[in-house]
Parts: C-alpha cells; structure tokens; sequence
C-alpha cells in the first residue's frame, strides 16, 4: 500500500479506532514501540547511548571480551535505526565514528587476519566519512578519524589498511574541495 492510499483510509477512521491501531502496532513491533516511544519522549542523547550500548554488545560479551562471531550487518542496522528517529547528524556522526572503532577493536583483540572481515570495517568506515562529510562534521570528528587510521597499525600489514583509509579521507577531501 502507498503513502497516499494508507492517509486516505486512515483520514475515514474514527479517532478512536486510529488509536487502537497504533496501540496494536506498539504491541506488535519493537522498532514501532522504539519510534512511539521516542517520539512521545525525545531524547536523542539517551537514544545515541542504548545504540552504542547495542552496538557494544554486537561485538563484545558483558564481560568486555569479543564475541567469537561478529555482525557487521547487525550494526549497521543499529545506526539505521538510530537514523530513522530523525535525530541530529553530529550524534549520528558519532555513532557511526564509535561503530568502527569498536568493531576495530574487535578485530584487533580477536586477532583476524582474513580479509573480508577487515574490508568490511573499511566500508563501515567509508559509510561513516560520507556521512560526516556529506553533513559537514569533519573538524569535530577529525582527531577520532586519525586516531582510527593510527590504530589499523595493528592490522596485518598485508592488508595496508593505513594507506586504504587515508585514501578513502582524501577522495572526501576531493569532493569536499570542488
């Protein structure tokens, strides 16, 4: 169903049988209880926290180990959900700075050496630089990003993950000079 049809029918609905609709909808869905919930008590602050928590428990156990299996994807649908609050760039900018860094430290701590895992942490970064420089963030998140390109030293040093994100800022820093 389209945008267009769902307002027209719920523009025919009583007021009454719209609310018990969005109640059956936050019963049914977690992301819609999520969203309600926000939107009845916005605090994007306290949103940013539960997604680096969630985001901090994809990779890592309770107990501050890494987890044996990772999930980009799954943080990657975290950021996307905290995207879809309509909450602020700067905080979603940090999100997604924080997002590498940890999944980083999990590479690291775990040890990795395959390649996919570690070109799946340059896409998440080159997702975060996009984003931050599409909403011009760069100058505030500008010392976390070298700290993250200083700390792929301990990537396998087949995998030059120094040189790969440096050119990833200097194609933004291209973009950005046009």
């Amino acid at each position: 169903m389209s945008r267009p049809k769902l307002k027209k029918y719920l523009n025919t609905l009583p007021q009454e049988h719209l609310v018990q609709i969005i109640l059956d909808l936050y019963d049914a869905r977690k992301d819609a209880r999520e969203y309600l919930e926000f939107f009845m008590n916005p605090d994007p602050q306290a949103a940013l926290e539960k997604s680096k928590k969630e985001i901090y428990r994809n990779y890592f156990t309770p107990q501050g180990r890494p987890r044996a299996k990772m999930s980009v994807k799954a943080g990657n649908d975290i950021i996307a959900d905290f995207v879809s609050l309509d909450t602020p760039p700067e905080l979603v900018s940090d999100l997604m700075i924080y997002h590498v860094e940890v999944l980083l430290s999990r590479l690291v701590l775990r040890g990795i050496v395959r390649e996919t895992a570690w070109t799946s942490a340059l896409n998440v970064f080159r997702k975060g630089i996009e984003y931050i420089c599409a909403h011009s963030m760069r100058p505030i998140l500008e010392r976390r990003i070298e700290k993250i390109i200083d700390y792929t030293c301990h990537a396998p040093s087949y995998l030059h993950m120094n040189e790969r994100m440096n050119d990833i800022l200097n194609e933004f820093n291209y973009y950005e000079s046009e």
